[in-house]
């Protein structure tokens, strides 16, 4: 929701935002948000599952990516500028949430035919968890 009114805010200016000096690719800030969309997910569904890794999801990102958070907020004030070209990155983030849902989805499906009728267990959904995650890292 935040994002959100930062975005409206943003685009209410009538500024011209400055490039940022190291400007990220719009595919870079693609799979930014997306990591970072999935990461406030798994927060919100399930607190606990970062914190017990003690995993931040900004101080992940800048550690993945290999950026600071100046940068980071730099370059999605410059992106969220052009509410238009923010708008397709946040559409190739919906997309790429979309096919991986799909996918999860699938992976519950064949893990609810092994069960034969059996409510899929808990340690079957964490292993679908960490397939997802070890996907994220992999990206």
């Amino acid at each position: 929701m935040s994002l959100i009114v930062c975005v409206l805010f943003l685009s209410s200016c009538k500024d011209e935002i400055e490039r940022p000096e190291k400007l990220f690719s719009k595919e870079q800030m693609v799979d930014m948000i997306y990591d970072l969309t999935i990461l406030e997910a798994i927060k919100n569904n399930n607190p606990s599952f970062l914190e017990d890794k003690n995993i931040d999801p900004y101080t992940y990102i800048y550690v993945k990516y290999d950026i600071d958070s100046l940068e980071f907020v730099q370059n999605n004030k410059y992106y969220a500028s052009d509410v238009k070209e923010y708008g397709k990155i946040y559409e190739k983030v919906l997309s790429r949430i979309e096919q991986n849902k799909s996918e999860v989805d699938t992976l519950l499906k064949k893990e609810s035919k092994k069960s034969a009728l059996q409510p899929i267990s808990r340690d079957s959904i964490l292993n679908i968890k960490k397939k997802v995650l070890k996907k994220l890292d992999g990206e």
